[in-house]
């Protein structure tokens, strides 16, 4: 095994061994703050005629946005962080990779060793959860004149099944949560609804993990069992939104307040960067303080400090947060409140505030 490849899994235990400390605090925060917005103002009896004609349009919009979206599955997706920190040495290998999974052969170009062993570490892990499962390095004399192997944890056959199956997992969410005409942040809002409600955390693997290394608790093993602790959730909901188009990956940080670390999603719209958290989501019904933050909302919630944080990946395991700012403030209205729906066509977030009250936010500004 390579110098780099056991500083590599170094690096990872590291992180599997903090990470997920900070995924299982807030968990109990989301199950006070949360509420069924929806079934609050079914129990107003006084609505006002204001507040009739919004539940209207909320129901209209609940309709529309049940219509089916026309996603594809792209075996290649990568953020632009992510490939950025990573160079094109990397992506270019992470490319013929995946072309030679899919030619089922074993072995592919690369430039060269380091190249390599940080590809087959990290790329299938973020940018194709299925084939960071079954596939893995050869480890000792993997790499020689420019070609590097690999193997399959599976036979072939069985591997382009689950590939199969897991391509249809993919579209099948986006094309559930999304319709073809959402904008990035329709994309981010309707996933996120998602996973606060479909997607439970894993306090089993919480407990596990605080134990030892699991090297099962991955991106795949969320999508696949509905479930799963941060370092599992945060890469899983950057996946799906770079499946769906939006410019996602993913970020960690420790925490100064509860002295442990957590890993969410880091996105890039229209030049800003903003942090969405889907683990803290989970199980709130859609509490909005994780949405679109920045790095001082990051920092405010559970004190991840920005120049702490790493961003793009654990490529080295050194921190980068000074390298991105997150500043854009323009979804603090939202913080505190819990989401009911969205109107993509008058671009209209209807939630109900901290206050308990039923809210509207205009986001056409945005866009």
């Amino acid at each position: 095994m390579s110098i780099r490849k056991v500083v590599f899994s170094l690096i990872c235990i590291l992180i599997m061994s903090f990470g997920i400390v900070g995924c299982g605090n807030n968990e109990s925060q989301m199950d006070t703050v949360s509420m069924d917005a929806s079934e609050q103002s079914a129990t107003e009896d006084n609505a006002s005629s204001e507040d009739a004609e919004q539940s209207e349009s909320t129901d209209d919009t609940k309709s529309e946005d049940t219509a089916e979206g026309h996603y594809e599955f792209k075996p290649i997706v990568v953020s632009s962080i992510f490939r950025d920190i990573m160079g094109e040495d990397m992506y270019d290998a992470y490319c013929n990779y995946v072309k030679a999974v899919q030619s089922g052969k074993d072995e592919f170009a690369v430039k060269d060793e380091e190249s390599y062993d940080w590809m087959i570490g990290q790329f299938p892990r973020v940018c194709y959860p299925v084939l960071g499962e079954y596939t893995e390095s050869n480890y000792a004399d993997a790499f020689k004149n420019g070609k590097a192997t690999f193997q399959y944890k599976i036979p072939k056959d069985e591997l382009a099944k689950k590939e199969s199956e897991f391509e249809d997992l993919v579209t099948g969410i986006l094309n559930k949560t999304m319709r073809d005409d959402y904008s990035d942040i329709e994309k981010i809002l309707a996933l996120y609804e998602y996973f606060s409600t479909q997607y439970s955390y894993d306090y089993d693997m919480y407990e596990k993990s605080h134990e030892t290394y699991v090297e099962e608790a991955n991106a795949y093993r969320f999508l696949t069992e509905g479930k799963g602790i941060c370092s599992e959730c945060a890469p899983a909901f950057s996946y799906l939104l770079l499946e769906a188009g939006v410019d996602a990956t993913t970020a960690g940080g420790y925490s100064n307040i509860a002295n442990d670390s957590h890993e969410w999603t880091y996105v890039t719209i229209n030049g800003k960067n903003y942090h969405v958290d889907a683990t803290y989501a989970m199980g709130s019904g859609g509490y909005l303080s994780y949405f679109m933050m920045t790095d001082e909302q990051r920092e405010y919630e559970d004190g991840y400090k920005k120049d702490e944080m790493t961003v793009g990946g654990h490529y080295n395991g050194q921190p980068n947060g000074k390298d991105y700012t997150a500043d854009d403030d323009f979804f603090a209205p939202l913080w505190g409140g819990v989401l009911d729906s969205f109107d993509s066509e008058k671009n209209i977030i209807y939630y109900t505030d901290k206050e308990g009250n039923p809210a509207t936010f205009d986001y056409s500004a945005f866009e």
